[in-house]
């Protein structure tokens, strides 16, 4: 009997049919890529757990460029950054009021389908109501607000505060859009004598459908082009030239 050898071992095609047969390139770079994946995912798991847990729950000066300062406060066990910037135009207080709360002012914001749902009777410097008001969001699904809106002039100051907050209830949901429910937002106007304004805003927001942290990222950077554009808005005629309505302006020097 002949003894066989390794060429016995290849068959007409040229592999080897007694050797054990090696592994396809295909499938190691199917396994690479699982683990790949297996380990990504851990790391995302592990990231959101630390980020869900840290904060100093303090403001922090995030970016101060263009007159305009920016803060970020984290809050531990909360995704979502809150911001606040700050900036100085010149500009009646009546100005900006209108721009801030008259719904009309809404094409100048982007915003559009803007009305008083229900007004609300108030004391002397206060006022209040329900409003209703979309925003388009590039690559997410219109978002629909539903705000309770209110301000408080301090008589003696004259510095104006507002708060905005999310009513999502207070009407029917609309199909077409995604109805926000996480919104607590505030402007602090304070008049000066040389007729400028100090404007302070803070923003609680969610984006309906957006990974928390483009939330984060677009609040951020969205809140200083907000103030940077102030004194631009405040140029225009309309603004400019607002009869003072409801609000009252400083005595100037």
């Amino acid at each position: 009997m002949e003894m066989s050898t390794a060429a016995d071992a290849v068959n007409d095609t040229g592999s080897f049919t007694g050797a054990r047969s090696r592994p396809k390139p295909a499938g190691r770079v199917r396994k690479i890529l699982l683990y790949g994946s297996l380990a990504l995912a851990v790391i995302l798991l592990l990231s959101h757990f630390a980020w869900n847990a840290s904060g100093s729950n303090e403001w922090e000066l995030s970016r101060d460029e263009d007159g305009v300062k920016v803060w970020t406060l984290k809050t531990p066990g909360s995704n979502l950054l809150k911001v606040k910037a700050a900036t100085r135009v010149k500009s009646s207080m009546a100005g900006m009021v209108k721009l801030l709360e008259d719904l009309e002012s809404c094409v100048d914001a982007e915003c559009y389908d803007a009305r008083v749902i229900e007004p609300i009777d108030t004391l002397p410097g206060r006022y209040a109501a329900y409003i209703r008001f979309k925003y388009d969001v590039p690559g997410f699904r219109t978002q629909d607000f539903v705000l309770f809106q209110e301000h408080y002039q301090d008589p003696d100051s004259k510095r104006l505060e507002i708060n905005i907050i999310a009513a999502p209830g207070r009407i029917a949901r609309d199909e077409c859009c995604a109805r926000v429910t996480h919104l607590h937002n505030s402007w602090l106007l304070t008049p000066l004598k040389n007729g400028e304004l100090d404007i302070e805003f803070v923003q609680d927001t969610d984006i309906v459908g957006m990974p928390y942290f483009l939330v984060n990222l677009a609040l951020t950077l969205g809140t200083h082009e907000i103030m940077r554009g102030m004194q631009a808005l405040m140029d225009m005629d309309k603004y400019r030239n607002a009869p003072a309505g409801i609000v009252q302006e400083l005595a100037a020097n």
